[in-house]
């Protein structure tokens, strides 16, 4: 199987080493983001691609058994965030996982810490035990410490509607690009770029790109929800490098392979 098909029912696991250990959903819906984050945690201590369902880590991820996932909020005196228990959490970390090689931890609602909380997690979330994976969910980064942000990998989960104003021709291009990946088709998903002629029109199509693999990750609860954000993750670091970049031809190249090469 090529392209998105690897996200369907394939046992191939991607490596843990690929996979970010500090992500952040981004949105309004609170119940949405929460579920996102189990999943999400689902995906990475099963082992499978995607997540089995059917393993003892996946029955105990959805019992809320797990001895290796820690919701923290839901652990917090009174369900708030309180710095003691938040220093007591980032200690713990230092205990190896107990049923399989990785342990995570949820920090749903992260943007209601205070900034007390946020400082006594700086270490643990930018150098954090090999052996741990971190998940924040927010629905702003306004009130996130900016030492906080610069340690996590965002995804927006937020439905911001199609297009980007002032290159509505561009959505057929992000089309065509996204049809190319489903069908593993790297030489059609490379011309589907080729109608960009301006650094503007480049960041636009990017960043529509981006848009529709985001819809992919928070949409499609079947998919492997830790390749989709690795690839994102690529795409936003694509669209940030073309300040840099200044030939257009070597960045649409560089995102197509750079997509496919995560697909493999």
């Amino acid at each position: 199987m090529n392209g998105l098909q690897n996200f369907f029912g394939s046992d191939k696991c991607p490596s843990a080493d690929k996979f970010p250990h500090a992500v952040c959903f981004i949105g309004d819906d609170v119940s949405r983001l929460a579920e996102l984050a189990e999943e999400t945690a689902k995906a990475i201590l099963c082992g499978k691609n995607p997540a089995c369902l059917t393993c003892i880590n996946c029955k105990k991820v959805q019992n809320k058994m797990h001895p290796d996932i820690f919701r923290v909020r839901e652990l917090s005196p009174d369900n708030k965030y309180k710095v003691d228990f938040v220093r007591k959490v980032a200690a713990d970390s230092v205990f190896r996982p107990n049923d399989g090689d990785l342990k995570v931890y949820i920090f749903n609602e992260a943007d209601e810490m205070s900034p007390v909380c946020q400082n006594a997690l700086l270490k643990f979330t930018e150098e954090p035990p090999e052996y741990v994976r971190i998940i924040f969910t927010v629905k702003t980064k306004e009130n996130l410490l900016d030492t906080i942000k610069s340690r996590l990998v965002f995804i927006n989960a937020q439905n911001t509607g199609n297009g980007v104003p002032g290159f509505p021709e561009l959505q057929e291009t992000a089309e065509l690009f996204i049809s190319a990946l489903v069908k593993g088709n790297e030489y059609l998903a490379a011309a589907a770029l080729t109608k960009i002629k301006t650094r503007e029109e480049t960041a636009a199509a990017f960043k529509l790109i981006s848009e529709a693999i985001r819809k992919l990750t928070v949409e499609n609860r079947t998919a492997n929800i830790k390749i989709l954000i690795e690839v994102q993750k690529f795409t936003l670091d694509c669209i940030d490098d073309l300040q840099f970049n200044p030939n257009i031809a070597l960045a649409c190249t560089n995102l197509t392979s750079g997509i496919f090469s995560r697909l493999k």
